[in-house]
């Protein structure tokens, strides 16, 4: 199995005014990412808003998302979902559109036990042949993978790496030391330049959907050892990280995407627009950092 390396934008689901899915904005946001470089896409994660969409949605997005990028670059689906069977059912329909990878957040709500989440991730990569990469968020999931539990769970064959939105790096660069067949993606688009240096040479990122150039940039510049000039390029992203954290990341970076060009709507109720004065302070950023 090939190993998954580069930038990856956790693709926004865009809405149009009555609520519906926007095509036409997904299929906007795609050629843009693609034109800069992009190595795929991650579709249907905490970014799409997955869990504000019905199944049939969520098959939706990813059948067009599909459709849109054909063979240029590589899809991973998040398919999550509380119940394992409903997991799989998701997973089954992403494996029949050809998708390079599914992913999955630990079922959560209900405080399940290790063997439990063990148990839904291997039951869900025993039903599909493409390759498995396991979702570790504790900050939205609850769910704290420790070094052995992610041992044990890259003990299966099928399970061929990790999206890491956690800031542990300790952690990370442990699993990726003692794992170098599997793929590990950092998750905090304000770590990757900190994270490639841990040894991650993936990132998944939600702000990658209006401003991959300047993380392709990072990635860049890391390979030839410029670390100073990919310093910089992260103090520009962090700054704009720094915002969205504070006025709302989903919505901002919808409303980012609006200022460029591709109206992506508002989140879906209960996110609530964004103010005036945070749609100014985040335009002021944008405008600093080179974003607009």
């Amino acid at each position: 199995m090939k190993s998954f390396t580069g930038i990856y934008p956790a693709l926004i689901t865009p809405f149009d005014e009555n609520g519906g899915i926007n095509m036409q904005a997904i299929e906007q946001i795609i050629e843009s990412a693609i034109t800069k470089g992009v190595s795929g896409f991650y579709v249907g994660g905490s970014t799409g808003e997955s869990y504000l969409l019905s199944v049939e949605e969520r098959k939706q997005v990813l059948e067009t998302v599909v459709k849109v990028v054909g063979d240029r670059v590589r899809i991973i689906a998040n398919i999550g979902m509380f119940a394992t069977e409903h997991g799989i059912s998701l997973a089954r329909h992403a494996q029949q559109l050809g998708i390079a990878a599914i992913s999955s957040v630990p079922p959560f709500y209900f405080k399940f036990n290790m063997d439990e989440y063990a148990a839904y991730y291997s039951e869900i990569a025993d039903a599909v042949s493409v390759p498995m990469i396991i979702y570790n968020i504790p900050a939205m999931s609850g769910v704290h993978f420790g070094k052995q539990d992610i041992d044990r769970l890259f003990r299966k064959e099928n399970i061929i790496g990790m999206k890491h939105t956690s800031y542990d790096l300790f952690q990370m660069q442990q699993v990726i030391e003692e794992h170098p067949e599997k793929s590990v993606f950092i998750g905090h688009d304000e770590l990757l330049l900190s994270a490639y240096a841990a040894g991650a040479r993936a990132a998944i990122g939600s702000t990658f959907n209006f401003m991959a150039e300047k993380f392709i940039a990072i990635e860049n510049l890391f390979k030839q050892k410029k670390l100073e000039e990919a310093l910089v390029i992260q103090g520009q992203v962090n700054s704009v990280v720094e915002v969205l954290v504070e006025i709302g990341v989903f919505k901002g970076i919808k409303a980012a995407l609006k200022m460029q060009g591709i109206d992506c709507g508002v989140c879906r109720k209960p996110f609530t627009p964004l103010s005036e004065a945070d749609e100014k302070r985040l335009a002021e950023v944008l405008e600093k950092t080179g974003c607009l």
